[in-house]
């Protein structure tokens, strides 16, 4: 099998439902959406078998977002979901067209950051479930 690459961007990145949704792709300077992987213990039965411990994930949704404090802005907007579930749809290149959707909870964004600079914030928004894979533009 050959190698199989892309490079990051230009994507997109909203949040939301449709009418209501909010398009923070420009203001993305990095994005990741990870697994952490979860396994229980196995369990040793008087046999002398094991019965394999359950294996899960818990997926994050994780940005570096430069900051906007506008009334429409990422911030405000933050603020204004905190603790709410709300759908994401995640396009690392949409010349691939290749996309990855699902439901995260909306933590709000620091604000601020160091002076004469142009402030940033990481989150790690948790994804509800699993994402999937989906194609933005189907035929």
């Amino acid at each position: 099998m050959p190698v199989a690459s892309y490079k990051m961007g230009p994507g997109t990145l909203t949040l939301g439902d449709v009418g209501t949704n909010i398009d923070i792709s420009c203001q993305i300077t990095s994005a990741t959406l990870s697994p952490d992987k979860n396994k229980d213990d196995d369990l040793n039965t008087l046999c002398g078998g094991v019965l394999a411990g359950e294996i899960t994930y818990d997926w994050t949704l994780k940005a570096t977002i430069i900051q906007d404090l506008s009334t429409n802005g990422i911030n405000t907007w933050s603020l204004t979901h905190a603790g709410e579930q709300v759908p994401f749809k995640f396009v690392p290149n949409t010349v691939l067209d290749k996309g990855f959707q699902g439901t995260l909870t909306v933590d709000p964004l620091a604000i601020g950051g160091d002076v004469k600079t142009r402030p940033t914030a990481d989150v790690e928004w948790s994804v509800v479930g699993q994402p999937v894979a989906y194609d933005p533009t189907p035929p």
